[in-house]
């Protein structure tokens, strides 16, 4: 009997660990993957009357989104488990890609870089124990104390206070910020979303990611006023309209299926609140991605690496996430206070 009982406790926190699944999910996975094979088409199609190196470079972005779509999809269905190591894994590159541009390994130091990835590291194992709280204070203050400290006792002291500074910006942004995403799936709320509590994670990627698109095809064909043109010069207001307008579309269709933002409110509340999440993401997103390039700029780079092709690195991809992810949690923990 002991054994027994034994056997369901584990089994009781490995479900909580990895997150129920929901049947539901397969849909919203199968809808996505149908999108993205249209979007290809149509993609490919367009492609026809372009130069060679052109189509080279769209083939190469046709085919690292389909990878991303896979390794997304995966960890969703893993659950908090799969997308923590999903986003650990991508807070690590992005930070190297992030340490490249503010310095060389000997201008950083080589201590420096390990207390950075191990606070990381620390981080990130605090949120898979459910210790959500001292997450969301741990790392800030732990940069705070160790980089300034590691680099001084280290006698770092060339370009001090310019990489210090950086180290800890970089590593809230790459790290921390992204992070945020995680916490989604620990929003408690009476009801789960339709597909699960996966759903407030998989609505914030969809809106952030479609919003980038949207952005960057309508800039493309249409856009004419440029919004900063020194820091990011195919932004323009054209493109900014392209996705604030697609994602206010798609946080309304998606919001009653992927969360409960519309439960127990009017058709028109509900309509409302699922704009104002589509808005937050749409605005997130575009501050997000000129805040990246402000740093690719400022660094005399256009990509962050040429890691992912068509797309340029890391930091090119989750540039936007870094914005919508603590700005979408923080509104659904406005909206819903038991979850902080």
């Amino acid at each position: 009997m002991i054994s027994d009982l034994s056997h369901y406790i584990s089994g009781q926190r490995w479900g909580v660990l990895m997150g129920a699944f929901n049947a539901n999910l397969i849909w919203i996975i199968s809808v996505t993957f149908a999108a993205l094979s249209i979007g290809t088409t149509v993609r490919l199609i367009a492609l026809r009357n372009t130069t060679a190196d052109v189509i080279e470079k769209r083939i190469g972005s046709l085919k690292v989104w389909w990878i991303l779509a896979l390794l997304w999809s995966a960890a969703v269905l893993l659950g908090p488990v799969g997308v923590a190591v999903l986003l650990a894994v991508a807070s690590i590159l992005g930070m190297r890609e992030y340490l490249r541009l503010i310095g060389s390994t000997e201008d950083i130091g080589r201590i420096t870089i390990i207390g950075l990835f191990v606070c990381g590291a620390i981080h990130y194992g605090l949120i898979l124990a459910g210790s959500d709280d001292a997450a969301k204070w741990f790392l800030p203050i732990a940069l705070l104390l160790l980089m300034g400290a590691i680099r001084a006792t280290t006698c770092r002291t060339d370009e001090y206070i310019k990489i210090t500074a950086g180290l800890v910006w970089g590593a809230l942004l790459m790290i921390y910020a992204l992070s945020h995403s995680l916490f989604l799936f620990k929003i408690q709320t009476r009801l789960e979303p339709w597909v699960g509590n996966a759903g407030w994670f998989l609505f914030l990627v969809i809106i952030t990611e479609m919003n980038d698109i949207m952005q960057a095809i309508v800039g493309r064909k249409i856009g004419r006023h440029k919004i900063t043109p020194l820091v990011s010069p195919n932004k323009s207001v054209e493109g900014l309209l392209g996705g604030l307008g697609t994602s206010l579309v798609l946080s309304v269709l998606l919001a009653p299926f992927m969360t409960t933002i519309t439960l127990d409110r009017s058709f028109w509340g509900g309509v409302f609140l699922s704009s104002m999440a589509g808005l937050l993401i749409s605005m997130a997103g575009f501050l997000g991605d000129i805040n990246m390039s402000a740093i690719k700029r400022d660094a005399g780079v256009k990509d962050g690496s040429s890691l992912l092709p068509g797309m340029g690195g890391i930091i090119d991809r989750i540039d936007s996430l870094t914005f919508t992810g603590p700005a979408f949690y923080y509104f659904v923990v406005l909206l819903n206070p038991l979850s902080i």
